[in-house]
């Protein structure tokens, strides 16, 4: 099972985000717009889910 590479949540789709430092990660809803706040997700990449 996948967790959030942020908080280790596993109970919640997660979504792909290409993080400035940390490269593409997968990260649940709340740590996505955390990171966006906070400007860590390089311009462009988008997010979405990595269902597939």
């Amino acid at each position: 099972m996948y967790r959030c590479s942020l908080c280790g949540r596993d109970d919640t789709a997660l979504l792909e985000a290409k993080h400035r430092t940390m490269g593409t990660v997968l990260v649940c809803p709340e740590c996505w717009s955390k990171l966006y706040e906070a400007n860590e997700i390089v311009s462009g990449s988008g997010g979405g889910c990595a269902c597939g």
